[in-house]
């Protein structure tokens, strides 16, 4: 079906009415009277007259004609086309996968220079007059030339993010539903079956896949180092991986200490453990970290393959000794999570020497405390009185007894809270660690830490439930210490980051942040979370772990997901390109044709004015 760039032109068409008004009125002449004498001559006349009649009416249809052809060739008319070079301007996304499955190496060549060499096809058949766009695994659609899109796509390297390619696809959508001319969606990708999701929207799309069966892949899925801190430089680390099934890796687990603050600078260390590791299984060694407490770096890395991105994963680990308590032995399931905590060593019962952790009320002499309301109401503003003076921004206000649940940290999961007193400060809400309905229930300030809740049934569900000892763990060896978050990400995730926490140092360069707002890092990697100058937490980055299967989707999974797609080998990108949704432009035939009618016209008016009129 015809369809035009600029229709409102076609009003011009109406001026092909002026050759046929210039020829009605020209044809009205006097009426004659013949004379006998003169009639052969009349007759003479009559046939020369009507040779001049068919010139005049050739001439009528060869301007007609040309009129009629520069307005349709000015209102842009495009047909339905086979991505010629000259196709009509039109829109297209490449969406092009270079996420961590890319970087896999099949028969010497890595996967990625297959999918650029198609790419670049694909820009080849572009023109400056097409709008176009390159989406990468950063999801960022970004516009320009065809030669600098293709300086661009030279520049790409594997991203060690994943590629949601329903997601991809969708957004490439979102971008040409503003443009008013014909567009497409060209997905190019090693296709993994893994990252086949569903996609939003409709139109045009190709997707370029490679022909070749994916190579088998062992990558390493997570690390679970136990309940930090480390006490006594002891720890357990649990590994897992996964890729394809039957398929072992050699790994080897090292512990390296960070000497130089959170610059990256460590100390060199041989491995630690070595095991063999199956895919969707999981191998548990014990480690000892050498060299004191602080900040350790965990690396674990498998035996290299055709896939390297997925083989190193890295967390941080802090290793500190036990907190030295003193708690009220009268407060029941406070003093059972205690009790449990030192026989497993976590925790030591303070005898009168070195820094000392209070539990539940608030410590004398500056010592650091963890606060519980008053059980008496009536006794909250004495405790008001002494937190002022102890400088803590943050007072007990109003007890309210309306139910609610606390968000959900990697602190503690979402649990019910009867009765809570407001937990007020008496400027910037700095420190919250969790909320119940929006209003902060767990804050610190200093070496100072407020609860909203008693820990006791009847204000809380918390004591009944498993977390409850890991809570009471963290409470006095991690966040009276500012040890506020230990958090996990894969690259291009968006983290909700603590209050306190206004930088975050990733090797050597340091990115301001706001507290409590959100961090999304590329690189992966370890990044420590700092108030001030001090470190109070961190930030594990590491590869999606189903990044790791690269086996790749049918052409039936991705047509029952995308029903408008166009499946085609990689070599075809360039040849498929702007054939969905491109047209092919008549501009170029109609001004050939305008340029004949305009010849021909001239030819007939010179003969016409040769022989008179």
């Amino acid at each position: 079906m015809i369809g035009f760039a600029t229709p409102w032109v076609l009003g011009g068409l109406a001026l092909a009415a002026i050759p046929i008004l210039l020829h009605l009125f020209a044809r009205r002449e006097p009426s004659t009277v013949d004379f006998p004498a003169v009639q052969y001559l009349t007759n003479t006349a009559r046939v020369h007259q009507h040779r001049l009649s068919l010139r005049h009416l050739l001439l009528l249809l060869v301007r007609t004609l040309l009129i009629i052809a520069l307005v349709l060739a000015a209102a842009g008319p495009t047909l339905p086309g086979r991505g010629s070079m000259n196709h009509a301007p039109a829109a297209m996304v490449l969406v092009f996968d270079n996420s961590v499955s890319s970087g896999v190496t099949e028969d010497g060549v890595p996967v990625l220079e297959a999918l650029r060499e198609a790419a670049r096809h694909v820009l080849d058949r572009a023109s400056t007059e097409d709008a176009v766009w390159v989406l990468a695994a950063d999801g960022i659609a970004r516009r320009g030339t065809p030669s600098e899109l293709r300086q661009m796509l030279d520049s790409l390297t594997p991203l060690a993010a994943r590629l949601d390619l329903g997601d991809a696809v969708s957004r490439a959508r979102e971008v040409l539903s503003g443009e008013d001319r014909p567009g497409e969606v060209v997905l190019v990708s090693d296709l993994q079956s893994s990252a086949l999701g569903p996609a939003s929207g409709s139109g045009p799309l190709t997707v370029a896949r490679p022909g070749s069966q994916a190579v088998m892949n062992v990558g390493l899925a997570a690390i679970d180092a136990g309940t930090q801190p480390w006490i006594s430089s002891m720890g357990q680390v649990t590994l897992a991986a996964e890729g394809d099934s039957g398929q072992r890796r050699a790994v080897s687990v090292r512990l390296e200490r960070v000497t130089s603050g959170t610059t990256g600078t460590q100390s060199p260390t041989q491995p630690q453990g070595q095991g063999l590791v199956e895919s969707g299984g999981a191998l548990g060694l014990p480690m000892r970290a050498s060299g004191g407490g602080g900040w350790h770096r965990l690396v674990i890395a498998l035996a290299p393959d055709e896939l390297r991105l997925d083989d190193t994963r890295e967390i941080a680990v802090r290793i500190a000794p036990p907190a030295r308590v003193v708690w009220d032995t009268a407060d029941a399931f406070l003093d059972a999570a205690v009790r449990v905590l030192i026989d497993g060593r976590r925790l030591e019962r303070w005898a009168g020497a070195g820094e000392r952790v209070t539990l539940g009320t608030l410590g004398r002499g500056g010592g650091a405390s963890i606060v519980f309301p008053p059980a008496d109401p009536a006794r909250a503003g004495a405790l008001n009185r002494s937190l002022s003076a102890r400088g803590i921004p943050w007072r007990y206000g109003t007890l309210t007894e309306v139910s609610g649940v606390t968000d959900s940290t990697d602190l503690l999961g979402s649990h019910r809270i009867r009765r809570r007193h407001d937990l007020q400060a008496s400027g910037p809400e700095r420190g919250v660690l969790a909320r119940v309905d929006g209003t902060p229930w767990l804050v610190r300030s200093g070496r100072v830490v407020l609860l909203g809740s008693r820990l006791d049934t009847s204000w809380t569900d918390l004591p009944l439930s498993a977390p409850f000892v890991p809570f009471v763990d963290a409470l006095a060896n991690r966040l009276v210490s500012g040890d506020l978050a230990l958090l996990d990400a894969a690259p291009g995730d968006r983290v909700l980051l603590p209050d306190a926490v206004d930088a975050v140092a990733f090797g050597d360069a340091r990115y301001r942040v706001e507290g409590g707002a959100s961090f999304t890092s590329w690189e992966p990697g370890i990044h420590f979370l700092l108030q001030g100058e001090d470190t109070v937490g961190a930030l594990n980055v590491n590869p999606d772990p189903r990044e790791s299967h690269l086996g790749r989707a049918s052409d039936r999974m991705v047509r029952e997901l995308w029903p408008e797609a166009v499946v085609v080998p990689l070599q075809r990108a360039g040849e498929m390109a702007f054939t969905a949704g491109a047209r092919t432009d008549l501009r170029g035939p109609l001004l050939w044709l305008a340029l004949a009618l305009g010849l021909t016209e001239a030819f007939l008016a010179m003969g016409h004015r040769r022989r008179g009129t």
